[in-house]
């Protein structure tokens, strides 16, 4: 990652896997050249927020939503926050921050 070889780092990580905090690392870093990656990992990452529950999981699950929203295009992320609330619509607190 600190020679900027996301393409083998991505490899590595999907051949051999990794912590969460590296995935979530290098997802961040490599937004701009392997946005499909960070989208993969970041929803990962809001599903588990979403599903902890929590105002501080929210907080941190929305502001990945946001991150989101500048790795793809409008109707995909449109369709991608109508489907986080269908499938979380009974957690309020969340759909409160969500919108």
């Amino acid at each position: 990652m600190h020679e900027q070889m996301f393409d083998e780092a991505w490899a590595v990580l999907h051949k051999h896997g990794a912590s969460h905090g590296f995935k979530e690392r290098l997802a961040r870093a490599s937004e701009t050249t392997h946005p499909r990656e960070a989208l993969e990992t970041y929803a990962e990452r809001v599903d588990k927020l979403a599903t902890v529950g929590g105002n501080p999981a929210y907080a941190e699950a929305v502001a990945l939503v946001a991150r989101m929203a500048a790795l793809r295009d409008g109707a995909e992320q449109a369709a991608y926050v109508a489907a986080l609330k269908a499938r979380f619509g009974r957690k309020r607190n969340f759909m409160m921050l969500l919108r």
